[in-house]
């Protein structure tokens, strides 16, 4: 066992046992040093003061054989009360106790002026302690109270040392909380840019170094942008330039006079002009987030009962619905994406919806001739085609899984590939349910 592994994982509590750990060591330090020293001193004083005045009390009583009349004039000018036995009135019974600080202090004392055996017994009912000293042929009994020989003032101490620590803490916790937010702020920022989410509502802030490295990041945001928008535009200024060049070579197939001829070149521009406009479709992946919410179970029966879909043999089952709703723009398309790849490789079609309090799970499974397992991860690269699967197709430009995942990502969603147990391909989408 590693001491990390009790110590706190996050920046906040580490930042605050930083801060606490130190402070609670110098109060236990002034706690120690105040109750060895100071008290203990403060508690011999009090005790020694009372023995002087038993032990004065004593020896007048001892020489000179007061009368009951003087003695309780002493009694009340001292504020000790004093018995005369000629038997010892019981018997030290506390012997296995171990005595507080404060009795334990009391008999130190007593025992620097007095040798004889002392006895003590605290009278906690009556708040007072009793003394009983030995003589030569008497006992002499002292009450007195037992605030004489303790200070109350040790519990008012320690209580304002413990509250104004806490108070102390307290502050110290909304100072560092406000510190790491900033902090904690970048990192969530930077979490879903990495998603491809949109992060307008970042503000710089915090201290000078946190912003700083806030500043950085925008800087480091603006540059990736551009260069994707840059990309975005270079591929859609291409794709949309090659589109009349193809529509000039569709015209010019029309004098052909061979049918062959004329409809194997027909079907090469229709896959030319389809490739185009999956690549403008992966362009312009960012402007997807704009649109109304949708129900997911919904969305997906709708597209099922699409013209497109309503002859295909595809299944849906709920197994669970707790309710949800997911950007209605992006859903579909990465639905429909999804069942036009199985479609055109399998015959048997079955989508399973669970949707809980944590995810929405969406799982597509397909009888076809599914992926290679090496295959799985790279057939999400823009462009990737692979040789022997669903890709087959020539009209086919290795964007569709690629543009569902980006879409995805936008909406906190992932995607991943396996095997299914209809003998095909099972694509199992999830979404963060928020």
């Amino acid at each position: 066992m590693k001491i990390k592994n009790f110590l706190p994982q996050n920046l906040l509590g580490r930042t605050i046992l930083i801060v606490i750990f130190p402070f609670i060591m110098f109060q236990l330090i002034i706690l120690s040093y105040y109750y060895n020293s100071l008290w203990e001193r403060t508690l011999h004083q009090l005790s020694r003061s009372v023995v002087q005045e038993i032990n004065l009390v004593s020896q007048l009583i001892n020489s000179k054989g007061y009368t009951d009349t003087e003695v309780a004039l002493i009694e009340k000018s001292i504020e000790l009360e004093v018995n005369l036995f000629e038997e010892k009135p019981y018997q030290q019974n506390e012997g296995h106790k171990k005595e507080s600080i404060i009795f334990q202090t009391l008999r130190t004392e007593l025992l620097n002026s007095f040798k004889e055996e002392i006895y003590i017994k605290d009278l906690s009912e009556l708040d007072k302690v009793s003394v009983i000293l030995e003589f030569d042929t008497s006992f002499m009994e002292f009450i007195f109270y037992k605030k004489r020989i303790n200070t109350s003032r040790n519990h008012i101490f320690l209580g304002w040392q413990i509250i104004s620590s806490l108070i102390l803490i307290i502050i110290s916790m909304l100072f560092l909380k406000n510190q790491i937010k900033p902090i904690t702020n970048l990192a969530r920022a930077a979490e879903s840019f990495g998603k491809g989410q949109n992060i307008d509502d970042f503000k710089v802030s915090g201290a000078a170094e946190v912003r700083l490295a806030s500043k950085e990041f925008l800087k480091m945001k603006d540059r990736i942008v551009k260069q994707i928008d840059q990309r975005s535009l270079m591929l859609a200024g291409v794709s949309h330039d090659l589109k009349t060049p193809l529509t000039r070579i569709r015209l010019q197939t029309e004098s052909i006079k061979e049918d062959e001829i004329k409809q194997s070149l027909n079907d090469e521009v229709q896959h030319m002009n389809e490739m185009l406009n999956e690549y403008l479709e992966f362009s312009s992946t960012e402007q997807q987030m704009k649109g109304g919410n949708i129900s997911p179970i919904e969305a997906i029966l709708k597209i099922k009962n699409d013209i497109n879909f309503k002859d295909k043999n595809i299944e849906v089952e709920v197994t669970e619905d707790t309710g949800s709703v997911v950007n209605a723009n992006i859903f579909n398309r990465v639905i429909i994406n999804l069942l036009n790849n199985s479609v055109l490789h399998a015959d048997h079609i079955k989508v399973l919806i669970e949707i809980n309090s944590q995810l929405i799970l969406v799982s597509i499974h397909d009888n076809g001739p599914g992926i290679p397992d090496h295959e799985k991860e790279s057939v999400f690269k823009p462009f990737y085609r692979i040789d022997k699967s669903r890709n087959q197709n020539r009209s086919n430009s290795g964007l569709g899984l690629s543009i569902s995942k980006s879409l995805l990502s936008q909406i906190n969603g992932s995607i991943s590939l396996k095997d299914s147990f209809l003998g095909g391909l099972e694509v199992k989408i999830e979404i963060e349910n928020k």
